[in-house]
């Protein structure tokens, strides 16, 4: 089984149903509501994965309809669901382990950790607004710009 399907397994153990939909446009689209979550079927198994992290962030974290993002705590909300995903899915010691074993630049790190270029570069931000210009890491140090690993 893929990590979209054995993610999938996980959120009906947890009783959440899980349908994908056509959603009427062709980018990573998801919603929550109550205890199912609709995928939009019209991007690759990659993106849907990263959207299932997601909205598996605002089932587990947000509450109510978060719609409207004119309102500052809907976008918190938002925000909240979104950095539980990056954190669910990439950790900084995945992108350190991926630097070791050759890789050398975003597409490939994105295709090696099975995610959505759009979502690792998201990702990366993240780490860099959590930790500054670099992680320390177990074995190295994380560069966020440039994007690089420093042995120690």
């Amino acid at each position: 089984m893929s990590n979209y399907e054995n993610l999938i397994s996980l959120a009906h153990s947890k009783g959440i149903n899980v349908i994908e939909s056509d959603l009427g446009i062709d980018k990573p689209f998801g919603k929550c509501i109550g205890n199912l979550i609709i995928i939009n079927n019209r991007v690759n198994e990659c993106e849907k994965l990263c959207v299932l992290y997601e909205e598996l962030g605002h089932f587990n974290l947000t509450v109510g309809d978060i719609t409207d993002q004119s309102d500052l705590n809907n976008r918190k909300q938002e925000s909240i669901a979104r950095r539980w995903s990056y954190e669910k899915l990439i950790s900084p010691e995945d992108i350190i382990n991926a630097i070791i074993s050759g890789i050398d630049n975003i597409y490939d790190l994105a295709e090696i950790l099975n995610v959505a270029e759009d979502f690792l570069i998201q990702s990366i931000e993240h780490y860099k607004k959590k930790y500054g210009i670099y992680y320390v890491g177990k074995t190295h140090l994380l560069t966020f710009e440039p994007l690089n690993i420093i042995n120690y």
